[in-house]
């Protein structure tokens, strides 16, 4: 792939990628610089007088005073166009935060000033859905030229061949040495030897931050690193036994309710891969490329059964529940407000920890950061996080793209980072000095925490999880029974060992796909013609032998001139669209690797292997079978009440309308703060401002889904999640109200008058002459309410994420995860024809009701 010239630091370049050798060629294509000032000609080099000459050529025309104007103008835009098209664009993407933002941008900025030939636009992209949309713009050929990475998700890059290897660059580059990063992360973001992310920072998570009030309190002396931890306390180790230190810091008032925890870590996971990397335990046989899944390991039971104890049993940690009760928030927060006395998580929380606990100010308590315990046995390992930057493929740029990625990912940027507290630099030497360890220049608000070089002695004993690009689908298949075992449905044995069997079985059917032949287009393309053919020959069926009249012919002629455009629409965008997705159904396909084809295996993996597919069905017609005959009796009550005569009554409906106008996304926002456990709206009805009240009985009745008399948390919890984004379905009856309204008004006065004269009742004219004829706008609120409700997705996707326990896993949320999280566009594609095949059953099944719809035309 060649590149096209560029200009930098006044030379002219060629860049040329050879794909095979991955070998950057560089040749000087001329000596002399271009100077700045030789840019922009003076009038008169150029023969244009200047405004002293035409002043004293009182016999030039004017016509040619203004033609010599124009053409200066041009050479001068034409000269200003050549200069910026030699200036070389980049683009650049990260996922950092807002204080990580400040500091990157000034970074780019000294890199520009740095590299006079090269501008860099700087984007941000939230961490959620960052490598989706990488992906997406990768496969739409207008990718950045470098991007953002991390070891979790450069492989789904790296073995697409949408970044490169950057072993070529750093080996052609003199004084450049991989040697001086820290090797764990190193090895962590290469594949097959090569080098695809150059490391940026480092993040073990094996620090613990500690609140030195509260060991004081306690006469405990300060962690210096030296303890380990054991399933069960060990008094005669006093502090240098982690667990017993766990223990002994809780604390609970007379009533035996928690006053504050011992320790907490930032989510579960991150104490359960602690006590499983310093157990021996793993979590797969091989990092790079996983072949077999090992959460059945007993040494990984134990530890997340441990993990849980701690929580439900012992209660030394809070549950992830009694988190977001107490703080509405997380576990940060916790450690913040004094209810925690230590908190496990990576060095990036500093920043954040220096703005609220400040010197003097009220509120402020003495902490510091340790090293997390080892096992009894000494052995010392804890995750890690860690990120850098690739240069992307597609980049028309590498050359200066690999200038950019030294940049950020070298010297400059480590030190604005570790100046800013955001990141431990991967390159050791500026991990074990100022600015990131604190000096005596050094401000007191950063002083905190003293000991950071305990961040450099975490290193030695990290631990990746795989880095395999299979296994963030392989663990979602895991992670659901997590959640089982941390809010005690299940217990570590059962979730872990079910769980392993199903992400065993993914991963073994993703192994068997690298196998599948190649899919031919040409016969691909020669069945979606086919399709069309039989669709347009079904549509002309009827019509066979019928002869037309020469004026029936032109008749026809001219009325299919006229919908041509909607033909052509239909066929391109509808038509054209669902035959390439019903051939994508048919193949493993991620529209960047060549699609595979699979033949039939897309569906009979849906209905035998998915464990996911049965109970995201499952969901979605639970919730149909509940919110659609919930929202037709609402839009018909709010129907009757806005179809009386009185004062203001267009204002009304007015009102109840516009939140069916609302965005889906705002309207979602709004319920996750009313459905909050403390301080929702939708709590503080049912349990008053003191949590003691009790309306309706509704307290007594969610007593069940609450733990020590907590107000119930609704989104946290798996009985009442899918009921509370059914309450929320409510907000949009003002659509079905609005139909049902212009039903109302539709049936004639008289049909009331005559009944009333005949004695009937508010509820016989009701049963006889309103409902009969609404039927017709019944029916049709009924057949879009269950094509609507089965196409659920925003409210999951932005309120709960599927959770908890996989309770508020939609259809088409778990169709979206297959395609964008994934990346399995064939098996959406199916996914999407059986949601199809399931929505059209369920209309012809809805039709068999026209028996009973009165239609005033034609009668019943």
């Amino acid at each position: 792939m060649s590149a096209p010239s560029c200009t930098r630091q006044g030379c002219y370049y060629q860049a040329r990628y050879d794909s095979d050798t991955t070998m950057l060629s560089l040749s000087r294509m001329a000596d002399h610089p271009v100077r700045p000032d030789s840019v922009m000609p003076s009038p008169s080099k150029h023969g244009i007088p200047g405004p002293k000459a035409q002043s004293t050529r009182q016999s030039a025309h004017p016509s040619t005073c203004l033609v010599l104007r124009l053409l200066a103008l041009v050479v001068m835009l034409l000269l200003a166009c050549a200069v910026a098209a030699e200036v070389v664009h980049l683009r650049l993407v990260v996922y950092d935060g807002d204080q990580g933002l400040r500091v990157l941008r000034e970074v780019v900025r000294e890199f520009e000033r740095a590299h006079p030939g090269i501008s860099v636009s700087l984007e941000n992209v939230p961490y959620g859905s960052y490598f989706q949309k990488l992906l997406a713009q990768y496969a739409a050929n207008v990718a950045p030229d470098v991007a953002m990475m991390d070891f979790v998700n450069f492989q789904k890059l790296a073995r697409r061949k949408a970044i490169l290897p950057l072993n070529p660059f750093f080996d052609q580059t003199p004084g450049f040495d991989i040697h001086e990063y820290y090797r764990p992360i190193v090895e962590a973001h290469s594949l097959r030897g090569q080098l695809y992310v150059l490391p940026r920072d480092i993040a073990p998570i094996g620090l613990i931050y500690y609140n030195k009030k509260m060991f004081d309190e306690a006469g405990l002396p300060y962690p210096d690193g030296s303890w380990t931890w054991d399933f069960e306390p060990r008094p005669q180790l006093r502090e240098k036994c982690f667990t017993w230190t766990m223990q002994h810091l809780t604390k609970r008032d007379a009533r035996g309710r928690i006053v504050h925890w011992g320790f907490t870590p930032g989510w579960m996971t991150a104490f359960a891969d602690l006590c499983t990397f310093s157990t021996g335990g793993r979590y797969a046989d091989d990092n790079e490329s996983a072949r077999r899944v090992l959460y059945d390991d007993p040494k990984v039971i134990r530890a997340y059964q441990f993990v849980a104890d701690c929580a439900l049993k012992y209660h030394w940690m809070p549950t992830p529940t009694e988190i977001t009760s107490v703080m509405q928030s997380n576990a940060s927060q916790l450690f913040l407000s004094g209810k925690v006395a230590m908190f496990q998580s990576g060095i990036w929380e500093v920043p954040r920890f220096r703005e609220v606990l400040r010197p003097g100010e009220e509120g402020f308590f003495e902490w510091d950061i340790t090293l997390a315990p080892a096992f009894k046995d000494g052995t010392r390992a804890a995750p890690t996080g860690g990120s850098g930057y690739s240069i992307m493929s597609s980049t028309r740029h590498p050359r200066e793209a690999w200038l950019l990625v030294k940049w950020m990912a070298g010297e400059p940027g480590m030190v604005a980072m570790a100046r800013a507290g955001l990141a431990q630099p991967a390159i050791r030497r500026l991990a074990i000095r100022e600015p990131w360890i604190p000096g005596p220049n050094t401000p007191l608000e950063q002083r905190y925490p003293a000991n950071r070089i305990a961040t450099d002695k975490a290193v030695p004993y990290v631990v990746f999880p795989p880095t395999s690009d299979k296994w963030p689908e392989v663990s979602s298949y895991v992670a659901s029974e997590i959640e089982r075992i941390f809010n005690g449905t299940s217990t570590a044995e059962e979730a872990l060992r079910r769980g392993t069997a199903r992400a065993q079985a993914r991963l073994d059917a993703l192994l068997r796909e690298e196998r599948l032949p190649k899919l031919d287009w040409w016969w691909g393309g020669a069945l979606c013609v086919g399709l069309l053919g039989v669709a347009i020959g079904w549509v002309y069926w009827p019509e066979r032998g019928h002869r037309l009249t020469r004026r029936e012919k032109a008749d026809n002629r001219a009325g299919y001139l006229l919908i041509s455009p909607w033909i052509i629409g239909m066929v391109v965008f509808t038509a054209g669209p669902m035959v390439l997705s019903l051939l994508m159904s048919l193949s493993d396909w991620d529209i960047i690797q060549p699609a595979k084809w699979r033949g039939l295996q897309n569906y009979t993996e849906a209905f035998g292997a998915d464990p996911r597919f049965w109970i995201t069905l499952r969901v979605s017609a639970v919730y149909t079978l509940v919110s659609v005959p919930l929202g037709i009796i609402g839009s018909l009550m709010l129907a009757l009440l806005l179809n009386t005569k009185v004062r203001g009554m267009p204002l009304y409906r007015t009102c109840f309308y516009l939140p069916a106008l609302a965005s889906t996304v705002a309207s979602a926002l709004i319920w996750r703060r009313i459905f909050q456990p403390e301080g929702g709206l939708l709590n503080l009805l049912i349990y008053g401002a003191d949590g003691k009240g009790n309306f309706l009985g509704l307290a007594t009745l969610l007593s069940p889904f609450s733990s020590d008399g907590q107000p119930v948390n609704w989104l946290g919890n798996e009985h009442l999640a899918l009921p509370a984004l059914i309450i929320m379905s409510l907000w949009g009856v003002g659509g079905g109200m609005v139909i049902l309204l212009a039903g109302l008004q539709g049936i004639p006065e008289f049909y009331y008058e005559a009944a009333t004269l005949d004695g009937a009742g508010w509820w016989a004219r009701f049963r006889a002459i309103t409902l009969p004829l609404l039927s017709p706008s019944l029916f049709f609120t009924l057949v879009t309410g269950v094509i609507g409700s089965f196409q659920v997705f925003t409210q999951a996707f932005v309120m709960t994420g599927g959770g908890p326990n996989d309770a508020t896993r939609f259809y088409m949320l778990h169709l979206y995860e297959q395609a964008f999280g994934s990346l399995r566009m064939g098996y959406a594609s199916a996914l999407a024809w059986v949601l199809f095949v399931v929505i059209l059953g369920f209309t012809l099944l809805q039709f068999q009701l026209n028996r009973i719809v009165y239609y005033e035309a034609g009668g019943r």
